[in-house]
C-alpha cells in the first residue's frame, strides 16, 4: 500500500486511529466487564453449593440425627462453616433462627421453596470480593420433616484477592487497548486510506497516456484533478462549437426540407398535370375531329347524329374527369355527419345489383351485430364503397365472390371489402392511392377513384388501406370514429 505523505493525511489518520481505539476500548469494557466479575462470583459460588449437595446426598434420614451429623460435618470440613436452620417457614422462630445463623431470611424461604439456593459475595476490582458465600440445601426427613443444610464460606473461598483482581484487570486492559489499537486502524483504514487510495487510482486510469505523475499520493490527485479540469474546459470548448456547427446544420436541413417540399408539390401538380392532359387529350381529339366533319358537311343526317353522340360522349367524359379533380381538391366534411354503416351496405348493394359488372358477382355481407355508426356522411360512406365494389368486381373480370365485413374496434368502425382477385403486387402496394395510378386498361378508368377516397376518408380522421387476403386477393379496409355517444 502507498503510505500517504502529507503531514495534514497523517495527523487526520492518527486522530482516526484514537477515536477508533476509544471507541473500540469502550465497547470492550462495557461487554466484557459484566463477563469477568460475574465470573469471578460464579467459581466460588458453584464450589460451594457442588459441597453442600454433596453432603446433603449422605445425610440420616431420621431428622433426629441431623444435628449430630451437621456438628460431624462442622469439624471435618476445613473450607466451609456448616450449620443448619431447622425452623420452618410460618413458624414463630423462624426468623429468630435464620438470624441467629447469619442467613437471609428471604434466601431461606427461596431454599425451602426450590430445594436449593446459593448468595453471593459482593466482589469488586478494587477491594476483591468481600462479604461470604452462602449455599442452603433443603433436607426432607422420612415423615416430610424438612431442615436447611447450610455451608457458609467466610473467607471467599477462592475468590482472588484485590491484588489478583487488579492483575486480571491489567491484563484485560492490555487485551482491551491492543484490539482497540487493531480496530482504530481498520477503521482508519477504510475510512480514510482506501478511500484516498482508490482516488488516485482512478485518476491515475484517466491521465493521459505519458504523462508524468508527481510524488506523493495528495500531489498526485492535486495535478489529476488539474488535468481533468483542463481536459473538460477543453471537451466544452470543443462541444460549444459543434453545438454552434449543428446549428447551422439545422438551419441547412430546414433549408433542404423546405425545398423538397416545394419540390414535391411541383412534382405532384406536374403528375397531376399530366394525368389531366393524359385523360381529357383523347375526348378532347374525337371531339374536335367529329366537329370538324360534321362542319365540313357531306355528311348525311344519320351520320351526323352518330357523330353528336359520340361527342356527347367525349365531352360528358371530360366533364367526370373535371368534377372528380374537384372532388380530389376540396373534399368537403360535415362536422356532424353520422351515417350507419349497416343500412349504407345495404343501400350501395341494392344499387349495385342490376350494375352488368356484378350479374356474376355474389356480395356476401359479414356485419358484426349491434349499432354501427361512424362519423361521416351516409353519401360519401356510400361514394367509397361503391369504388370498392366496382373496383373489386374489375379484378375479378366480372366472375367471382365480394366479401364485405364490418367490425368495432375500440374506438374506431373498421369496412373491409374483399375479393377473389389476382392481389396487388407487393411493389405496387404503396402506389394504389396516388393519384392517376390504374391497373386498369387506357380509357376504362381515371385513376382518381381510390385516391378520392383516400382524400374522402382523411377528411373525417379516419385511414384506408390494401393488402393481400390469405386466399390471394386484395382486401381494402376502412377505418373511421364512431360517435361518442354511440
Amino acid at each position: 500500500m502507498k503510505w500517504i505523505g502529507a503531514p495534514g493525511v497523517r495527523a487526520r489518520l492518527v486522530v482516526v486511529l484514537l477515536a477508533g481505539a476509544a471507541l473500540s476500548g469502550a465497547a470492550i469494557v462495557l461487554v466484557f466487564k459484566p463477563l469477568v466479575l460475574s465470573n469471578i462470583s460464579f467459581q466460588g459460588s458453584e464450589r460451594l453449593l457442588w459441597a453442600a449437595r454433596t453432603a446433603a446426598i449422605t445425610a440420616p434420614a431420621e431428622p433426629r440425627q441431623w444435628d449430630f451429623w451437621v456438628r460431624v460435618l462442622d469439624d471435618r470440613v476445613e473450607e466451609a462453616t456448616v450449620f443448619l436452620v431447622k425452623a420452618h417457614p410460618g413458624q414463630p422462630n423462624f426468623y429468630e433462627d435464620c438470624e441467629r445463623f447469619g442467613v437471609s431470611s428471604e434466601h431461606a424461604l427461596t431454599a425451602y421453596a426450590e430445594g436449593e439456593h446459593v448468595a453471593f459475595p459482593d466482589t469488586s476490582l478494587v477491594t476483591g470480593t468481600g462479604g461470604y458465600y452462602q449455599a442452603l440445601v433443603r433436607l426432607n426427613g422420612m415423615k416430610g420433616e424438612r431442615a436447611l443444610l447450610g455451608f457458609r464460606d467466610a473467607r471467599g473461598g477462592n475468590a482472588p484477592e484485590a491484588s489478583s483482581v487488579w492483575a486480571l484487570w491489567l491484563l484485560y486492559l492490555g487485551m482491551a487497548f491492543a484490539l482497540a489499537i487493531a480496530g482504530g486502524y481498520l477503521v482508519g483504514y477504510l475510512l480514510l486510506v482506501k478511500p484516498v487510495i482508490r482516488a488516485v487510482t482512478t485518476a491515475d486510469r484517466a491521465m493521459p497516456p505519458g504523462a508524468s505523475t508527481p510524488p506523493g499520493d495528495l500531489e498526485s490527485i492535486r495535478a489529476h484533478m488539474e488535468a481533468l479540469a483542463k481536459t473538460n474546459r477543453e471537451s466544452k470548448r470543443r462541444a460549444d462549437r459543434l453545438s454552434v456547427e449543428l446549428d447551422r446544420i439545422r438551419a441547412d436541413l430546414k433549408g433542404a426540407q423546405a425545398t423538397l417540399l416545394r419540390a414535391e408539390k411541383l412534382a405532384s401538380v406536374g403528375q397531376l398535370a399530366a394525368g389531366v392532359a393524359h385523360e381529357i387529350g383523347n375526348p378532347v381529339g374525337i371531339i374536335l375531329g367529329l366537329s370538324d366533319l360534321i362542319k365540313g358537311g357531306g355528311s348525311d343526317e344519320e351520320e351526323v347524329r352518330q357523330f353528336a353522340a359520340e361527342v356527347n360522349s367525349a365531352a360528358s367524359r371530360v366533364d367526370g374527369i373535371i368534377k372528380d379533380l374537384l372532388t380530389f381538391a376540396r373534399p368537403a366534411r360535415d362536422e356532424q355527419a353520422s351515417a350507419d354503416l349497416r343500412e349504407v351496405v345495404e343501400a350501395t348493394i341494392k344499387l349495385m345489383r342490376p350494375h352488368q359488372r356484378f350479374r356474376e358477382v355474389k356480395v356476401e355481407v359479414a356485419l358484426e351485430d349491434g349499432p354501427l355508426m361512424a362519423e361521416i356522411r351516409s353519401s360519401q360512406l356510400q361514394q367509397v364503397l361503391v369504388n370498392l365494389l366496382l373496383n373489386a368486381a374489375d379484378a375479378m373480370r366480372g366472375v367471382g365472390r365480394v366479401t364485405v365485413r364490418a367490425s368495432r374496434e375500440d374506438r374506431y368502425l373498421r369496412l373491409d371489402v374483399e375479393d377473389q382477385g389476382p392481389g396487388i403486387p407487393k411493389g405496387n402496394l404503396d402506389r394504389v392511392f396516388d393519384p392517376f395510378y390504374s391497373t386498369k386498361a387506357p380509357g376504362e378508368g381515371t385513376g382518381l377513384g381510390l385516391a378520392i377516397c383516400a382524400q374522402i376518408v382523411e377528411v373525417y380522421g379516419g385511414e384506408i388501406t390494401v393488402d393481400n387476403g390469405p386466399d390471394g386477393g386484395a382486401r381494402f379496409s376502412v377505418r373511421l370514429w364512431q360517435p361518442e355517444d354511440a
